[in-house]
C-alpha cells in the first residue's frame, strides 16, 4: 500500500482449514465494519474471483470493475462496502498458490485510475517474492498450533487412572479455552431433559451457562450438529441473566458416544462475534473425540474394577475385596479397633431345595440390598461365597462388638423367605487388636465362634415340645395386658412365650419383681427374649436404629411391650402425677399411634377396652 498510494483497502485471506479461509489481515476498513465476518468456504472466494478456473489455480491476478469483492462473497453484510469517494473503483484479486492449491488470497480495492496493468504486474511480482516467506510462517504457525493441541490431547489420553477423571477433564478444558481463544469452557451431559455439568474451566465459574442450551439446541446437539452463536445477546431465546453477566458468544460441539448418553463441549466468550476458526474447530473435534474416548475408558475401567471386587448377585464386595480391605484396615496404627464378623445362613440348602434356585437367589439379592443400604456408615459387607458373608466394622475402643453383631443378625433375620419363614443367621466375631494381633488368627477366631454359634442354633430344640407348652405366668398388670394383647393379635404359641419371657426379664430389670426359681428358660428362649428387650426403647418401626429398619419393623413382641408399658404406667399414680383414667390413657396412646407406637397394636389395645376395665376393677 506504500508503493501503491492509490490503494484504499487491502485484505488477506488465509486457508485455515480443509476448505475454509479466514480473514487474517486488512487495512483501510474500520474493524467494526467487518464484525460478523466469519470464515468462508473456498467456493465462495472462487466464485467472487471472476477470473478463469485456470487463473485461480495458476495464481493469476485479476482486475475487475464490478462491485466490492466482499459484497460478492457475503450477500448479507450489515452494509455494503464501497470506496470512500464516488469515482469508479476496481478490485484486484490475486490467489497465492502452492502445490496446485490456493492457500491465500490478496484483495486490493482502489479507484480505477490508481490500478492499471503496470500496478497489477508489480503486485504479482512483489507477492511472488513475499508469498514463500508468508507461507513458511503460515505453515510453521499452523504446525506449532497443531502441536499444542496434540500435546493437550495426548495429555488427556495419558490421564492416570490414579488421578480423578474430573481433574483430567478440567485440565483439558483449560487448554481448549486457551488455544481456541475462548474465555470459558464446560463439559456437559444430557440426562433426559436435564443438563449436568461434568467439568468447567475459565470465565463463568458459578454462572449457569448450560442454561443457554434450549430444547431445540439440545436436539441439534444430540443429532450430531455443532452450534455457533456469534451474538448470543441477539439470539431469540437468549437468557437475560446470562447476557447481563457478560455472555456474548457460544460455540457448542457434540460428543457422541456408543451408549445412549449424549455430551457436548461448550466454549464461550464475553466478546461479540467470537467463534473458533475452521482449523480450530477441527482440532476441537479431535479434543472432543479424545474426551469421549477417555470417559468411555474410565467407565470401562470402573466397571472392570467393580467386577473384580464385587459379587455380581448381591452387589457386595467379593472375597478378593474382603481380603484387600481387611489387610488395609489391620495395618493401620490409629488406635481404633476392627471387628470382623462372619455370618452364615442357616438351612440355606433347604431354601434352595424347597423353593428353587431362583427364589433362593432372590433372597440373597434382598440380603445384599439390606446390607448395602442399611449398614452403618463406614461398615463394609462382603459375600465370601455361597451363603457365607462377612462384615468389617471399624470403630473406637468403646464399640460394643456383641451388640453391633447382634443388630446385624436381627436386621438380616427380618428378611422373609416365605409367608411364615424368615432367614436365620449364625455368626461369630473377633476384634483386632484386642483379641488377636494378626489377620490369620482374627479370621480363625471369628470362624470358630461362628461354627460354635451354628452348632448351638442347629441343635436348638423348639422352645417347647409341641403339645407340651409351658408358658411363664406372672400376676402383674404389665404381664396380664401383654398376654391379652398377644391373644388379640393372634400371636402363635412360640411368639407368645417369647413375649412372656421378655416381660419377665423386663420387670426383673426394673426391680418390679424378683427372680423366681419356678421360671426355667432354655438358652434359646433367653436369647430371643434378650433380643426383644434390645428394641423396647426404639421407635416402633426402627427408624431411630443406627442400622435403620425403614419398612421392616422391630420384633412384634417389642412393639407389644412398648404399648403395654405405656398404658400400665399411665393408669398408675407416680410421685407428682395422679393416675390417669383408662380413657385418658387410651386417648394419649391413640394420638401417638404411628409416631411412637405400632398402629396395629394400638388398635388391638382399643379392642380390649372391656378387659382393661375389668382388670382395673379387679
Amino acid at each position: 500500500m506504500r508503493e501503491l498510494p492509490g490503494v484504499e483497502q487491502a485484505f488477506l485471506w488465509v486457508r485455515d482449514g480443509q476448505n475454509h479461509f479466514g480473514l487474517q489481515a486488512f487495512r483501510g476498513v474500520p474493524q467494526a465494519a467487518l464484525e460478523g465476518i466469519e470464515a468462508v468456504v473456498e467456493s465462495s472466494l472462487k466464485t467472487a474471483y471472476l477470473g478463469s478456473p485456470e487463473g485461480w489455480l495458476g495464481g493469476k491476478a485479476h482486475l475487475d470493475r464490478e462491485e466490492h469483492f466482499l459484497n460478492r462473497v457475503f450477500s448479507a453484510l450489515p452494509f455494503r462496502l464501497q470506496a470512500p469517494t464516488h469515482e469508479p473503483a476496481v478490485n484486484l484479486t490475486l490467489p497465492l498458490v502452492a502445490s496446485r492449491q490456493v492457500w491465500a488470497l490478496l484483495h486490493l480495492y482502489a479507484p480505477a485510475r490508481s490500478l492499471g496493468q503496470a500496478e497489477v504486474d508489480w503486485v504479482s511480482q512483489y507477492m511472488a517474492g513475499v508469498a514463500p516467506i508468508l507461507r513458511e510462517v503460515y505453515l510453521r504457525e499452523a504446525a506449532e498450533r497443531q502441536s499444542l493441541w496434540l500435546s493437550a490431547i495426548n495429555a488427556l489420553l495419558r490421564v492416570s487412572h490414579e488421578q480423578p477423571l474430573e481433574l483430567g477433564l478440567q485440565d483439558a478444558l483449560e487448554e481448549a479455552t486457551r488455544l481456541s481463544g475462548a474465555e470459558g469452557a464446560r463439559l456437559i451431559t444430557f440426562e433426559g431433559h436435564a443438563i449436568r455439568t461434568i467439568a468447567q474451566a475459565g470465565w463463568g465459574s458459578g454462572l449457569p451457562v448450560e442454561a443457554a442450551i434450549t430444547r431445540q439446541l439440545g436436539e441439534r446437539l444430540r443429532g450430531g450438529q455443532q452450534v455457533g452463536i456469534p451474538r448470543y445477546d441477539l439470539y431469540p431465546a437468549h437468557r437475560p441473566e446470562l447476557v447481563e453477566a457478560g455472555l456474548r458468544s457460544l460455540f457448542i460441539l457434540p460428543i457422541l458416544r456408543q451408549s445412549s448418553e449424549a455430551s457436548a463441549l461448550l466454549l464461550f466468550s464475553t466478546q461479540q462475534h467470537w467463534l473458533p476458526d475452521a482449523q480450530t474447530q477441527e482440532l476441537l473435534s479431535d479434543m472432543a473425540a479424545a474426551i469421549g474416548v477417555v470417559r468411555v475408558e474410565w467407565t470401562l475401567r470402573r466397571e472392570l474394577a467393580w467386577a473384580a471386587y464385587t459379587d455380581p448377585l448381591t452387589g457386595l464386595g467379593n472375597r478378593r475385596a474382603f481380603e484387600r480391605d481387611l489387610e488395609k484396615l489391620t495395618h493401620r496404627a490409629n488406635g481404633r479397633v476392627v471387628v470382623l464378623v462372619l455370618l452364615d445362613l442357616d438351612g440355606f440348602k433347604a431354601i434352595n431345595d424347597t423353593y428353587g434356585h431362583v427364589h433362593a437367589d432372590h433372597v440373597l439379592v434382598r440380603l445384599g440390598g439390606v446390607l448395602r443400604s442399611r449398614a452403618r456408615a463406614g461398615d463394609r459387607a462382603y459375600r465370601l461365597g455361597g451363603d457365607e458373608f462377612a462384615l468389617i466394622i471399624e470403630g473406637s475402643s468403646t464399640l460394643n462388638p456383641l451388640r453391633t453383631a447382634e443388630r446385624y443378625r436381627a436386621l438380616l433375620e427380618e428378611i422373609r423367605v416365605s409367608d411364615s419363614t424368615f432367614l436365620k443367621v449364625s455368626l461369630g466375631y473377633a476384634v483386632y487388636p484386642t483379641d488377636v494381633s494378626d489377620i490369620q488368627n482374627l479370621w480363625r477366631i471369628a470362624d470358630d465362634q461362628m461354627y460354635k454359634d451354628k452348632a448351638l442354633r442347629k441343635g436348638r430344640t423348639p422352645l417347647f415340645p409341641q403339645g407340651q407348652e409351658q408358658f411363664i405366668q406372672l400376676n402383674t398388670p404389665l404381664f396380664r395386658l401383654a398376654n391379652r394383647l398377644a391373644q388379640a393379635l393372634s400371636m402363635g404359641p412360640e411368639e407368645q412365650q417369647v413375649l412372656h419371657a421378655s416381660c419377665y426379664l423386663l420387670q426383673m430389670a426394673l426391680g418390679e419383681i424378683e427372680s423366681s426359681p419356678d421360671v426355667q428358660m432354655p438358652d434359646g428362649l433367653l436369647r430371643e427374649a434378650a433380643r426383644v428387650l434390645m428394641f423396647v426403647q426404639s421407635h416402633w418401626d426402627g427408624r431411630d436404629q443406627p442400622l435403620g429398619w425403614s419398612g421392616e419393623p422391630i420384633p412384634r413382641a417389642a412393639r407389644v411391650l412398648q404399648v403395654a408399658r405405656q398404658f400400665t404406667a399411665a393408669v398408675q399414680p407416680v410421685e407428682g402425677r395422679a393416675a390417669r383414667s383408662i380413657e385418658e390413657a387410651l386417648e394419649d396412646i391413640t394420638k401417638e399411634a404411628r409416631q411412637r407406637f405400632d398402629p396395629v397394636v394400638v388398635e388391638a389395645l382399643l379392642s380390649i377396652r372391656g378387659f382393661l376395665s375389668e382388670d382395673s376393677a379387679a
